[in-house]
């Protein structure tokens, strides 16, 4: 299936981060999902932590692109340019043969969405590209027994997009990927300290809120939330100008929106189905996932048993990794991942 003199790559190029994992090496690269351009010009000029940096300190000549949106890729030229920054990175060098690349896709997606993440990894110098539902690769990686007849739940609620599969045999019964995750609380909570204090911030404050506060429930605050003050230079503001103790109801507020696509897809599997996520419970991946109290929270939501996988962020590619170490073994004949044609999708 593979070219033997191939290097071989998995790749979870998520909205916020991008995780780099090389064939019998492991995950190399984990980078945020951002690049910078001189102002005048259309050169990369930093990628990933020094480009985060340079937004962080608003440099004027610089501007910061965010390629991927909503989990999907929403700049072309910028993906390919930090998907050719990454591989290179991971293998260390330029590789003299164009590497076989499996990567994660949304677990819900156009065929133009699809076509276009192929696309930019052709272009960035990949050879054969494979995808991988996110929802199947994100239960993979969380260790859950994704050959097992039983149904089995899985949500990555990352940065751009919540993925909701349910796996039986291998395989994804039924999928959700609502738009909805860690980037629609950062503008619940911005919405929200507008709307009662009368102070606009930037998305990357709200998300630096949303970190410091860290938790959808009061009682689970570490310390004092007084004295925040934001690192993003357009945000003008002094320690205790914000009121933070309503953010942990605010994000729990969010969430339950996330929340209803779940259950709305439990409700869709037959009664056998749903009685076996009763018993089973649900994993929750995904940097969101990182939130103290989600899980109790969304059991009381939900009804359900609920537990958050142990490295909520790693799960998607190391999920890759299992597969990339025996892609022949977990083909399935096809059915678990798609191979990615030159001339079409299939």
């Amino acid at each position: 299936m593979n070219l033997p003199w191939a290097d071989e790559l998995a790749i979870d190029l998520g909205t916020a981060t991008i995780h780099v994992c090389v064939k019998n090496d492991g995950v190399v690269v984990r980078e945020p999902t951002v690049l910078a351009y001189g102002a005048s010009s259309r050169r990369p000029v930093a990628y990933g932590w020094e480009a985060r940096r340079m937004l962080e300190h608003g440099l004027e000549d610089v501007r910061v692109v965010q390629p991927i949106r909503d989990g999907v890729v929403a700049d072309f030229d910028a993906a390919v340019a930090l998907l050719r920054h990454c591989i290179h990175g991971a293998l260390g060098r330029r590789p003299l043969f164009n590497p076989t690349v499996l990567v994660a896709r949304p677990t819900v997606c156009t065929s133009v969405e699809e076509r276009a993440l192929h696309d930019a990894l052709r272009a960035a110098g990949a050879g054969r590209v494979f995808t991988v539902q996110k929802a199947l690769a994100a239960a993979i990686g969380a260790g859950q027994p994704v050959d097992a007849v039983e149904t089995h739940l899985s949500v990555d609620i990352g940065a751009g997009a919540t993925d909701i599969g349910a796996v039986s045999m291998g395989m994804l019964t039924a999928a959700a990927a609502p738009r909805l995750a860690g980037d629609y609380l950062d503008q619940a909570i911005l919405r929200h300290i507008k709307r009662l204090q009368g102070i606009r911030i930037t998305a990357t404050t709200a998300e630096e809120i949303k970190c410091r506060v860290g938790t959808v429930d009061r009682t689970l605050v570490n310390g004092s939330l007084s004295g925040f003050s934001p690192s993003s230079p357009t945000d003008n503001l002094q320690a205790d100008d914000l009121q933070l103790d309503e953010i942990p109801d605010v994000v729990a507020g969010a969430l339950t929106t996330i929340y209803d696509e779940i259950a709305w897809l439990v409700e869709q599997l037959p009664p056998k189905a749903r009685a076996e996520i009763g018993a089973n419970g649900i994993i929750v991946t995904g940097g969101t996932a990182l939130l103290k109290g989600l899980s109790d929270h969304m059991a009381g939501y939900l009804g359900l048993p609920v537990r958050v996988a142990t490295d909520p962020m790693s799960c998607t590619v190391l999920g890759l990794q299992s597969v990339l170490n025996d892609m022949s073994a977990l083909s399935l004949e096809g059915r678990r991942f798609r191979y990615a044609a030159a001339t079409g999708l299939f």
